[in-house]
């Protein structure tokens, strides 16, 4: 996930004609909090935009489904859960037959109940078996590193790779979690909106007894249909990301992105992005779980549509290209990075 604060800087490099060269100079940025989504997380620029809707002090599990059944655990107690960034884990650290015969493996099994006989997460530490020996290693894992048996020297077989989850950062929301909110928003727009046409209807039927009750309840209802920097919601004027909406549908990949705390999200890539609007010119910019989150604090990017090319801040202030190492096959940006078309 991203971190708590925005990138204060843009990369150095020629654009197209019609636009500054200072929108690649270094610039302030006021803090903007944010908690981010390839399998990894990571962070973002030193802005002040407020909001944290990212920093609770225990990870979220997961909704849990088809999982194996029948454990009785023995000397070994209940499952060792590990709570990831792509998946949650319980590990059992032996196999078992349920009382109604059907058998399960020692291994993980993962929330949705699929099973892996061995998982390294970076910055983890989890149990590995060697299906050669027989051998039970204890293992933390380094991204890349190739786990080797300590008894026999074989390779283990992993079966996934994932990465801890940063100290105080929850878990991505399930999809579960997130029809639940919309269905609490719903009502409470709903209830909202009752409330104040009984109002309303008051006011037409003669039961407000002053003109001036009525101008109160008038002003109140004004208010109610005012977003929060003042411009009406049916005023396109206000259709500002950040502002009046909690999604967009973004072309470039076809389908619809919602506000996850101040930035946009796209699960299927793991992307939170924002329009970076508040210097001139304004740009989009990117965090991709997996390769931003290699960069610490920093890792927010921007897609150069002159080099045809994608540039990460690694350091305050210090745009390099994405080094070559990096698959970016599965990444994406908008046509026109210039233009907030939301």
């Amino acid at each position: 996930m991203p971190p708590s604060h925005h990138s204060s800087s843009h990369h150095s490099s020629s654009h197209h004609s019609s636009h500054s060269s200072s929108h690649h100079s270094s610039r302030s940025h006021s803090s903007h909090s944010s908690s981010h989504h390839s399998s990894y997380s990571s962070s973002r620029y030193s802005s002040s935009r407020s909001g944290s809707s990212y920093r609770p002090s225990t990870p979220i599990s997961r909704t849990r489904t088809s999982q194996p059944y029948g454990w009785v655990g023995g000397n070994s107690g209940n499952p060792t859960r590990y709570l990831f960034m792509t998946h949650d884990y319980d590990y059992y650290p032996q196999g078992w037959t349920a009382p109604d015969g059907r058998s399960f493996a020692e291994g993980y099994y993962d929330e949705n109940g699929q099973y892996y006989s061995n998982i390294v997460a970076a910055g983890a530490t989890t149990m590995l078996h060697c299906a050669y020996c027989g051998n039970h290693m204890l293992y933390t894992w380094k991204d890349g590193a190739i786990p080797t048996c300590d008894k026999c020297g074989a390779q283990f077989q992993i079966d996934a790779t994932d990465r801890a989850q940063p100290a105080g950062v929850s878990a991505p929301p399930t999809a579960q979690a997130k029809i639940i909110k919309t269905i609490i928003c719903v009502f409470a727009v709903y209830f909202g909106i009752s409330i104040l046409s009984s109002l309303l209807s008051l006011l037409r039927m003669g039961w407000v007894a002053s003109d001036s009750s009525g101008r109160q309840i008038a002003q109140m209802v004004q208010n109610s249909q005012e977003s929060p920097d003042g411009r009406s919601n049916g005023d396109a004027s206000g259709a500002k990301v950040g502002n009046t909406k909690n999604s967009i549908y973004v072309e470039e990949i076809g389908r619809t992105c919602y506000l996850d705390g101040s930035d946009w999200y796209d699960s299927a890539t793991e992307c939170w992005f924002w329009f970076n609007d508040e210097e001139a010119p304004a740009q989009w910019q990117y965090w991709f779980e997996g390769i931003s989150s290699d960069y610490g604090e920093f890792g927010w990017m921007e897609y150069d549509m002159n080099e045809g090319a994608w540039y990460i801040e690694a350091s305050e202030g210090n745009w390099v290209h994405l080094p070559d190492s990096y698959d970016i096959s599965g990444l994406w940006h908008m046509t026109d990075e210039y233009t907030n078309a939301y």
